[in-house]
Parts: structure tokens; C-alpha cells; sequence
């Protein structure tokens, strides 16, 4: 199995003040007016096999820091409702945080980024849809048959908790269906 490791960077400017106070970096929430927010996502292409809890795909976030005010991780994957069904991976936040998870098409197994502004490039929850657990098992999330909101969810997510995040084929019509997911701490726009 290819393992492939990438590390990406962007910066989003953001102005205004306010916030909720939250973000040791920018007191009040946010960064100065023409400051900048930093996030870092690390990713890489699953490690087969993952189709269970027991045999999840371990993900590490970079540390918080200079160049990462919020972070998060990703992968580059398939399902396939016959052959493939369902994909398991499991991650540790070192912080308490909303997180925002979405998932798109990977287009031959590249990464392709989700626009951190939009629902409308993620995939139809009628092919596939990801579910968030705890530790136990215990579903906290689902984008199944969500039609309003899809594969652009938010969920909190607490820290030194161990979680999975799972993707799975709803109905690929037999076809493999390429997706990337990523799960990225929420960042606070004003």
C-alpha cells in the first residue's frame, strides 16, 4: 500500500475585532485587523486495512504553534458499497475545539481540497457519508441522509479524547467512489 505524506499550509486574513475570547494568540477572539490566522493540516492516503475500529488508521495533527493557530488532519481514500464499505480512522485534538469535517471527490487519488466556504463540492450523502464516534464506539455524529447540511458538519471535540472519524458507501452503485476528508478545527471568522 502507497503511503503518501503531505503537509499543507494556509493562511486566511481575516480583520475586525471581536470574538469570544478564546484564542490565546489574538485577545478578544481574533486576530488585529489585517492579521493573519494560520492553519495546518497534515495528510496522506489510507493505510488499508481500516474497516473497523479495532483496524482504524491512526492520524496525527500538527502541534499548535507560530504557524498553526488551528489544526487539523486529512485523507485520501475510497469506499465501494460491494468491495469496500466503510473506512475507519482515529485522531487525539490536544485542544477542546469545534471541528469542522467535510468531505469531496478525490480526483485520481490527488489531493483536491474542500473549499473551507462551501457545501456545494462535497459529496451527495446518498453515495457516501462519515460518522464521528467516541472512544466506546458511540455515535456523536452523522451525515447520513443529511440532506440541509451533507458532509460539511461541525462537531466538539474534546482534548486527549481518543475519536474515530468513519466514511462509508451508501450506495456507489458498485463503483468505487474516491473521496477526501478532512477534519479541521473551526476557525472563528468576525
Amino acid at each position: 500500500m502507497r503511503k503518501c505524506i503531505y503537509t499543507f499550509l494556509l493562511i486566511l486574513a481575516a480583520c475586525g475585532g471581536g470574538g469570544d475570547g478564546n484564542n490565546p494568540r489574538f485577545p478578544g477572539g481574533s486576530p488585529p485587523i489585517g492579521g493573519e490566522i494560520t492553519v495546518r493540516v497534515t495528510g496522506r492516503s489510507e493505510i488499508e486495512p481500516n474497516n473497523s475500529l479495532a483496524e482504524a488508521d491512526a492520524h496525527t495533527m500538527p502541534a499548535h504553534g507560530d504557524d498553526a493557530d488551528y489544526v487539523g488532519f486529512s485523507v485520501i481514500g475510497a469506499v465501494n458499497d460491494t468491495a469496500d464499505p466503510e473506512d475507519y480512522f482515529v485522531f487525539t485534538a490536544s485542544r477542546a475545539h469545534v471541528f469542522t469535517i467535510q468531505m469531496c471527490p478525490s480526483i485520481n487519488d490527488s489531493y483536491v481540497p474542500c473549499s473551507p466556504f462551501s457545501t456545494n463540492d462535497t459529496i451527495d450523502t446518498s453515495v457516501a457519508y462519515f460518522e464521528v464516534q467516541d472512544q466506546n464506539g458511540v455515535l456523536l455524529l452523522s451525515s447520513q441522509a443529511d440532506t440541509a447540511a451533507g458532509n460539511y458538519q461541525d462537531v466538539s471535540i474534546n482534548a486527549g479524547v481518543t475519536y474515530y472519524l468513519a466514511v462509508f458507501a451508501e450506495d456507489t452503485v458498485g463503483a468505487t467512489q474516491s473521496y477526501y476528508i478532512e477534519a479541521v478545527e473551526k476557525v472563528p471568522f468576525p
